[in-house]
């Protein structure tokens, strides 16, 4: 039987598909993005990531018995030390303080998509909540896989190293933590609330996509 996060997954493959066939992923691949604009993504990501954590503490709040709680708090954890702490690595790389990090101004559209998941976050369900950030994860792993497969990438010790996170074991057994809670979260939820559910899935998708093209254009407030 299909699961509900499976379900999800092929309802929105048409904007995964752009997001995986992005400009900016297919230039990383080859080796061939320029270093400013990676170094434009690690800090809108890390400055994303810091709300990304508030969204699942704000989950965590919600949960009413221990063990979900125990779990969510594992994924808070990773949250913030397995990507964080690359990005962090990466950054000291290129010259980029944590404290620069830390203060980075996020754009119009990474602001658009926190204050999505914050606002789901604090106003929905649990199950809500989860597959508003689901896409997130899931899909950087798909972006981690493909990206393994380059040969180019491998030559590229900064972007082979932020690729290879989203491919780790690690990694995917994160993402699949979470795919198994959405799909708990979906059987425990009325119709009404898996439809929401389906709905924050394919918003985050379309955020997701929007912040790839962002991250590609170095986006600046216009005034």
């Amino acid at each position: 039987m299909e699961t509900f996060s499976n379900k999800l997954r092929k309802d929105v493959d048409p904007i995964w598909q752009r997001i995986l066939f992005h400009p900016y992923l297919v230039e990383i691949s080859n080796a061939t993005l320029p270093i400013e604009k990676f170094m434009f993504y690690i800090k809108q990501d890390y400055s994303f990531l810091i709300q990304y954590a508030r969204c699942l503490g704000i989950a965590t709040a919600k949960v009413q018995d221990l063990e979900t709680m125990r779990t969510f708090a594992s994924l808070l954890n990773s949250s913030l030390t397995l990507e964080m702490r690359m990005l962090e690595r990466l950054g000291l790389s290129l010259r980029i303080s944590i404290e620069e990090l830390k203060r980075a101004e996020p754009t119009p559209t990474n602001l658009a998509y926190n204050h999505y998941m914050l606002y789901v976050s604090y106003s929905g369900t649990v199950g809500e909540a989860m597959a508003t950030m689901l896409p997130c994860m899931w899909s950087y792993q798909e972006i981690g896989e493909r990206l393994d497969k380059s040969e180019k990438i491998k030559e590229h010790p900064i972007y082979s190293e932020w690729s290879s996170t989203y491919s780790s074991s690690e990694y995917i057994d994160l993402v699949k933590w979470y795919k198994t809670l959405v799909n708990e979260l979906a059987t425990q939820a009325g119709q009404a609330e898996r439809k929401r559910m389906k709905s924050h899935f394919t918003i985050s998708s379309k955020y997701e996509y929007m912040f790839w093209n962002m991250v590609y254009k170095q986006e600046q407030w216009p005034i």
